[in-house]
């Protein structure tokens, strides 16, 4: 749990920080597809207990996605509503911590 919960709480500290790299960057990339393979590992083997590889695969296919979907949609939004980047970075943490324990808690 611990190995999940102290990376996400520094993200979600450096998230706001002006001089973090963007998330599209290498550094970021990587450790997203590697936490999103890991994610997908352990919810996988823990529902259907048949081996990690098809989570690993789809939760890393998620953090790509979500790398640069989320990307997209955060620098949209930022445009769109003429509002500071930290406002939407607020919002975008709640909807993933949200949508992530509305996830886990149904499957």
């Amino acid at each position: 749990m611990i190995l999940f919960t102290l990376p996400a709480f520094g993200e979600l500290v450096a998230d706001q920080l002006p001089k973090t790299p963007s998330r599209t960057a290498p550094p970021g990339l990587i450790a997203r597809i590697l936490l999103g393979a890991l994610s997908g590992a352990a919810v996988y083997f823990a529902g259907s207990n048949q081996g990690i590889w098809p989570g690993a695969v789809v939760g890393a296919i998620g953090g790509i996605v979500g790398c640069f979907g989320g990307y997209r949609v955060r620098t949209g939004l930022v445009k769109t509503l003429a509002v500071p980047d930290y406002v939407i970075a607020v919002l975008e943490d709640i909807l993933a911590i949200g949508g992530s324990l509305w996830v886990v808690s149904r499957f």
